[in-house]
This record gives structure tokens, C-alpha cells and sequence, in this order.
């Protein structure tokens, strides 16, 4: 789908004429700095920033460092830096500040070589522990790393209460909810007898390991992997959470027909809507009225789920092998990393759409940096 047809279905799906406003939006627009990974020429495995110019309409590489293999998740740091960790198995965690230094790096063979990173880190409320989801290699147990955010080295550890785990989420009162993914793999990350799946989220004590609750879908074919918080209608509400599921049943048409999204409300995990999006969700992040927007990656769509509307996805957009997903600022839209380029959906203003750097294959996951 060319740049125009993006933005003009999307403007269709909104009510609004998207692309006559795309020049007066763009010319007050400051250039975005985001924190990504991708592979450049077939070749090199790369983590860096890029800048977002909307008013130039280009992307640009503002540095880049070569690594073993690619990164998945990003996150972004106080001062401009971020953290990166390899995609599963991965081996690695590294730490680059804003001028593009590496400034830290831990690999697995420093802890024993007994562990394997599966994707995720993330911060706790007070910023000096960090959180990584771990598989070990020789019994497939899932384990989460409590680190010192100063040097990465961990000062703790706890069970996952499960096996695969992907992404982690601390709440509003510094406890972790863990998407256990339940798939059992292989040592190099493949899967393997997907008959014995069993995912689970948990919620767990990070301080002491306890686990607080744990729940699981009629469904065991179906994997919570990336999970996100909504933004609350009103001050002082619960937040849900949205988990995106990637279906692994062994029927094609089972696939496809698999629900996208599961809500977990700290009491109950549902599936809000059957609609069929191809079961597959690339990732999630919140989305307006409470909702959230979802990469169907496998259907090439972006799709919105809102509370009012509970059994219904709206395609806001198509594109090509659609994946990472981060908030925009300030704003209930959000930026879409694809398999050509990045784009802007915003339900409010036009959307946007830019090509990525010749030679780039982007990653899974970006973030916009500070």
C-alpha cells in the first residue's frame, strides 16, 4: 500500500480527511528520537537511534553499534540513553547513553552461561532496580532477574511461576505482572511440543517472589506475549491491562480465527471480542477511551479496541508486516513500526507515514527517547 492510500483509508476509517492537513501538521512537527534495533544489509545486526523529521520527511541514523545478534525491546533512560536486550535466546543486555557510547554491556557467560534473555526489561517505579525475564537453559523453567540499575548485575531472583516468559509490567503499586508465554522450546529458542503449552499471567512480589494470582484462558494454544497498561477515562481508576495473544494451534483456520486481545482487570482474564483478525498480535499499547491499539502482524492491519465497543477491532490502518508499537506523547495515538517504514496514527490529527533508512530491516520494538 503506497503513503497516500495509507493515510487516506486511515482518515476514512476516522471521519476525517487525513492527508489535506498533512502539511500544516508537519510544518510546527520537531523531530521524534527513538531508540530501536534493527539488521542493516543483510548483514550486521545494529541497536541505535534514529531521528523522525516529519516536516523533512525522512529518517535518519543518528548512531548505531554493531551487536551478535538483533535486540527486541527498548528502553528508553533519564538523560537520552536506553537499554536494549537481545531477542530470545538472547545473551546479552546492553546500555548505550545518548551520544551513542556504549556505556555497559552483560552477557550471559558473566552469570554462569545457565540463563538465556527472552526479549524484556523493565524499571522499577523508583528507578533503581531493573527487571529481566529469563528462561534456563537446561530445564525451561522462567525466572526474573531483579538488577541494580547502576552496573545491570543481579542482586536477586525469583521464579516466573511458569515457562517462557515474555514481557514484564510493573503496577501502580511496584508489583510485576508476568506474561508467562507457555510455549516450551528448544535451547536455541525453537518450539517444540506445542501440545504441552501452558501459558499464564502472574502477578507476582518482586521483593520476595510470592506470586499473587495467576490465571490462565480456556484456550492453552493461545500466548500472552506483550502486554500493556491503558490510559484510565478519569484520575484515580484501575487501570486494565491489555495482553496481546499470538494463536499457535496446529490448524491454519484455528490460527486465524483466534482471538487478538485478553483483558486482565486484577480479578478476572477475558477475551472482550471473537472478531477475527488473523490471531496473531505483534504488540499492544494504549489507545484512546480507555482502549488499545494492536499490530495484527500476520492480517498486515492496526486495529483499535475501545471499552464502548467492546466486540469490535477498527482498522485504523494497513501495513506491511505491522509490529513494535510506542505511545505518542501527551496523546492517546501511537507510532507503528512496519516492515518498509514507520507510521503515525493519531485519532485526532493526520496520519503519517515514513520510509526506514536504505538497507534497514527494522526490529520488533522501538521506543521514543528522551
Amino acid at each position: 500500500m503506497s503513503r497516500r492510500q495509507f493515510l487516506t483509508r486511515l482518515g476514512a476509517s476516522l471521519g476525517v480527511a487525513a492527508w489535506p492537513a498533512l502539511a500544516q501538521a508537519q510544518a510546527t512537527e520537531r523531530p521524534l528520537r527513538v531508540g530501536g534495533g534493527w539488521r542493516m544489509n543483510e548483514r550486521d545486526y545494529q541497536v541505535g537511534a534514529l531521528v523522525i523529521d516529519w516536516v523533512a520527511g525522512a529518517v535518519r541514523t543518528a548512531f548505531a553499534l554493531t551487536l551478535p545478534t538483533l535486540p527486541h525491546a527498548i528502553v528508553p533512560e533519564p538523560g537520552g540513553g536506553f537499554l536494549a536486550v537481545a531477542t530470545r535466546p538472547g545473551t546479552w543486555i546492553v546500555r548505550a547513553d545518548a551520544e551513542g557510547r556504549l556505556a555497559q554491556r552483560l552477557d550471559a557467560a558473566d552469570e554462569g552461561d545457565a540463563r538465556s534473555f527472552d526479549g524484556h526489561v523493565i524499571a522499577s517505579l523508583d528507578g533503581q532496580w531493573l527487571y529481566t525475564g529469563e528462561t534456563d537453559r537446561k530445564t525451561g523453567e522462567g525466572w526474573v532477574s531483579v538488577r541494580d540499575v547502576r552496573h545491570l548485575r543481579k542482586v536477586a531472583e525469583h521464579r516466573t511461576h511458569g515457562i517462557d516468559p515474555h514481557q514484564i509490567l510493573v503496577d501502580r503499586r511496584g508489583r510485576l505482572v508476568v506474561a508467562n508465554g507457555g510455549i516450551p522450546r528448544t535451547a536455541t529458542g525453537a518450539k517444540r511440543d506445542l501440545d504441552r503449552m501452558n501459558p499464564t499471567l502472574v502477578h507476582m512480589d518482586p521483593k520476595t517472589g510470592e506470586k499473587l494470582g495467576e490465571w490462565t484462558l480456556p484456550d492453552a494454544r493461545l500466548s500472552p506475549h506483550h502486554i500493556a497498561w491503558s490510559r484510565p477515562l478519569r484520575e484515580g481508576d484501575e487501570p486494565l491491562l491489555g495482553i496481546g495473544l499470538q494463536a499457535e494451534h496446529d490448524a491454519p483456520a484455528d490460527r486465524r480465527d483466534a482471538p487478538l486481545l485478553a483483558l486482565w482487570d486484577g480479578k478476572a482474564l477475558t477475551i472482550p471480542s471473537r472478531q477475527v483478525v488473523d490471531g496473531y498480535a505483534g504488540d499492544v499499547a494504549p489507545g484512546p477511551n480507555g482502549g488499545f491499539v494492536l499490530t495484527a502482524q500476520r492480517a498486515n492491519r492496526i486495529v483499535l479496541w475501545q471499552p464502548h465497543k467492546a466486540d469490535e477491532f477498527l482498522t485504523i490502518g494497513q501495513v506491511q508486516n505491522p509490529c513494535g508499537l510506542w505511545p505518542l506523547a501527551d496523546a492517546p495515538g501511537v507510532a507503528i513500526g512496519g516492515g518498509l517504514g514507520l507510521a503515525r496514527w493519531h485519532p485526532s490529527e493526520p496520519a503519517r507515514m515514513l520510509r526506514w533508512p536504505k538497507g534497514m530491516a527494522a526490529g520488533n520494538h522501538w521506543a521514543l527517547l528522551t
